[in-house]
Order: structure tokens, then C-alpha cells, then sequence
């Protein structure tokens, strides 16, 4: 699997393992969006035709009283691709049954990455709930058969 470990200079989750993502520009779709930050990120291109959406996540932070938005992808890469690390991190291959043993991966990723690896049928919804950075508490749940 494809992951990003964040710089150690992030202000939020530094040196953690995520996948590849980032900010929609205005105007932009979010499948847009997965395919030009995995391009800047770590410089593997995409097709349009090999992603689809696999969770959509809520991220609630109760004491900022701020709610992140999260999609995830699942995407086909070719494996002659070349992947690079950027300023936002060091980006490598990682292979699963390590990265479900490592740490400093990002909390609520242990609830979406079965239905991410193994292609589970429709899209996972995520709700997590923060308070002073700690997650405290997670709702997740498969919706549909898309």
C-alpha cells in the first residue's frame, strides 16, 4: 500500500503514516483532488478510470468545534511508477501485513483499512470524535452496495 509518513515538522500528526492526500482547491472535485495530491505528493500519476471512493469520513473535533471531511480512495497503480517523497513527507510501499502492525499510523485508519485493502463492497462511513487531539470515540459503518 501506498503511505506517507508527515513531515516532522507538521503541526498535526508529525512523522505519522496516512495515506497520500491534502486540501480540495476551490472549484475542485474530491476525486480531482486524490489524484493531484498523490501526484504531488509522491509523484505516481493516476488514471481517472482505476480510483474509487471507498470511505467518507468525519472527523468532529469537539473542543475546536471544527469537522474534518476525509474521502479515501482505492486506486490501481501500475507498478512501474517511481514514487518520490516531497516537503510534505518521505511516501513509500508499504506492505500490509507491516503497515497493520506499525505505529504512529493515523488512529481512525484501523477502521476503514479492511474495507480499503480487500475492496469490500460500497463505501464505509466513518464518524470519529476528538477532544484535545485524542480520539474518543469512533462510529463506522458500511452504506450501501456501490
Amino acid at each position: 500500500m501506498l503511505m506517507h509518513k508527515r513531515a516532522e515538522n507538521k503541526k498535526k500528526w508529525p512523522s505519522y503514516w496516512i495515506g497520500p492526500g491534502g486540501h480540495v482547491d476551490e472549484g475542485e472535485d474530491v476525486l480531482l483532488t486524490a489524484i493531484r495530491e498523490v501526484k504531488e505528493e509522491t509523484g505516481v500519476t493516476i488514471d481517472e478510470d482505476n480510483i474509487k471512493l471507498k470511505v467518507l469520513a468525519f472527523h468532529h473535533h469537539v473542543d475546536r468545534g471544527e469537522v474534518w471531511v476525509e474521502y479515501l480512495f482505492r486506486a490501481l497503480i501500475p507498478t512501474h511508477q517511481t514514487i518520490r517523497s516531497s516537503k510534505e513527507g518521505l511516501s513509500q510501499w508499504i506492505e500490509i501485513p507491516k503497515l497493520l502492525k506499525m505505529e504512529k499510523i493515523f488512529p481512525p485508519s484501523k477502521y476503514y483499512f479492511d474495507h480499503i485493502l480487500n475492496d469490500r463492497p460500497g463505501i464505509k462511513y466513518n464518524y470519529s470524535e476528538w477532544k484535545d487531539a485524542q480520539l474518543v470515540k469512533v462510529i463506522s459503518e458500511r452504506i450501501g452496495k456501490y
